[in-house]
């Protein structure tokens, strides 16, 4: 993974109540913000030295799904949000080429899935890339398979860290990591998948993440939050305390919390989410 400074000069206790995954009834927001910014837990720097990814269980509540970037093993992680323990270790026979990226959510046949973005592509030298696909697993020590799904972008091979899926599963999206930020459709059933661009967002976007009252994007330095459907309307920003290199963000399940963490930094930070 190439370290980036970018926007690094721009400007420990678990949370109290509410309910990790509290679900509180509301309509859409029209504007928004976090509460106060605190670390949940500390979790394992050898199991996760470069944490580029993290996605809410559809299975498991109380537990955020994480992953490594290339370089690292093609294992998913189950942290508990409550201590960061690892209650769940899932192998894939698929290689870790450079995965920057996990969402989660249900496939066409409303089954839970978790979606592992192997989109990373520094050199910009891969024809085409793909996103895994990977029936949620139990916790505990397991191994299988995924299927795959690979496109291309319309203009050549694009450098990426940002995903986000529909929860019915018929949409994939990714925001390339440039100075623009383009945000692409990807259909997940097509034979031959080429990524729709349907807007910019913020430069160098790191990871995203969507819940049912709306989507976040993270970079180095601020999460940007955004109206659905996708693209949507901004709604506000963010500013999480600075970690080393900021590539995670995720959703509690309910949407109650929002959540980020970093490479090369054992913080699992959690905010309340105000609407």
């Amino acid at each position: 993974m190439i370290v980036r400074a970018v926007l690094v000069a721009m400007a420990c206790t678990a949370c109290a109540a509410p309910t990790v995954d509290a679900d509180p009834a509301a309509p859409p927001p029209t504007s928004w913000r976090t509460g106060a910014w605190k670390t949940a837990c500390t979790y394992d720097l050898e199991a996760l030295p470069e944490l580029s990814g993290l996605a809410p269980s559809q299975r498991h509540p109380g537990v955020l799904w994480a992953i490594n970037d290339s370089g690292n093993a093609p294992v998913l992680y189950a942290l508990d949000t409550k201590d960061c323990r690892i209650r769940g270790q899932h192998t894939l026979s698929s290689p870790n080429t450079d995965w920057e990226a996990l969402a989660s959510g249900r496939n066409a046949d409303g089954e839970p899935v978790l979606w592992v973005g192997d989109i990373g592509d520094n050199l910009r030298s891969r024809r085409s890339v793909r996103v895994l696909e990977v029936p949620e697993p139990a916790l505990g020590i397991t191994s299988g398979a995924a299927r795959s799904h690979r496109f291309t972008y319309p203009g050549g091979p694009r450098d990426a860290e940002a995903l986000m899926a529909e929860k019915d599963g018929s949409h994939l999206y990714v925001i390339a990591k440039s100075a623009t930020g383009p945000l692409y459709r990807i259909p997940v059933r097509a034979s031959k998948v080429r990524a729709r661009k349907l807007a910019t967002t913020v430069p160098f976007a790191t990871d995203a993440a969507l819940s049912r009252q709306g989507y976040a994007i993270r970079d180095y330095a601020t999460i940007t939050r955004y109206r659905t459907p996708i693209p949507g309307a901004r709604l506000g920003r963010s500013n999480p305390p600075l970690l080393r290199q900021s590539e995670a963000v995720a959703f509690s399940r309910s949407g109650a919390w929002l959540y980020t963490a970093s490479e090369g930094d054992s913080r699992l930070l959690r905010a309340p989410v105000k609407r």
